[in-house]
């Protein structure tokens, strides 16, 4: 009788998300739950005629595997990946940019994006909260400084407590954010014209 009433009582504590397994060297998954084409595609048509390269990424965040963390009522769980962020970053960027038409090349590029990773982050307290902040460098084929900024995006959605779907969803939703805030900001679409 003891050994059913624990498995019962686990079974009701994992259904109701109170269980204590962290969330530690998960995967990064896309999982957006908005679409990326709320954007006019006016405001990006001047880059169709550019052939875009992506430099590798950077990751400037201090603790580099910690891309979440549950705090809610005090507890302290973080969500942990093993992958490297600032390559699953680069490629969802390219993958976004190629949903809008954007012409991506491997080499003889007209202009080349760097990016920094200074924020990529969910924090659930409540609500699952998620902030994307990417510093972007654009330079032309000499090397030359074209444009330079900060572009962000962010998510809030409920969900169950501490369920890693959640996490995803809102960061890529945070990430989607990030990029189509970039092209629409007037300054970075007319300094690569």
């Amino acid at each position: 009788m003891k050994i059913i009433t624990s498995c019962c009582l686990l079974v009701i504590l994992t259904l109701c998300g109170c269980s204590s397994q962290l969330h530690t060297n998960v995967p990064l998954v896309w999982k957006p739950t908005n679409d990326v084409y709320s954007l006019n595609t006016e405001n990006v048509a001047p880059l169709y005629a550019r052939k875009i390269q992506l430099a590798t990424f950077s990751d400037s965040r201090e603790v580099k595997d910690e891309i979440g963390k549950y705090i809610e009522d005090g507890a302290n769980k973080p969500v942990t990946t093993h992958e490297n962020v600032a390559a699953w970053s680069k490629e969802r960027f390219g993958y976004i940019l190629k949903q809008y038409g954007i012409n991506l090349v491997e080499c003889d590029a007209d202009v080349t994006l760097r990016a920094e990773i200074l924020r990529l982050y969910v924090t659930e307290d409540k609500t699952y909260k998620g902030t994307v902040g990417l510093k972007i460098t654009a330079v032309n084929k000499a090397g030359k400084m074209l444009w330079q900024g900060i572009t962000s995006g962010s998510a809030t959605r409920f969900g169950r407590s501490y369920k890693l779907e959640n996490y995803y969803e809102v960061l890529s939703d945070s990430y989607s954010e990030s990029v189509s805030n970039l092209l629409k900001n007037a300054s970075f679409i007319q300094a690569l014209r």
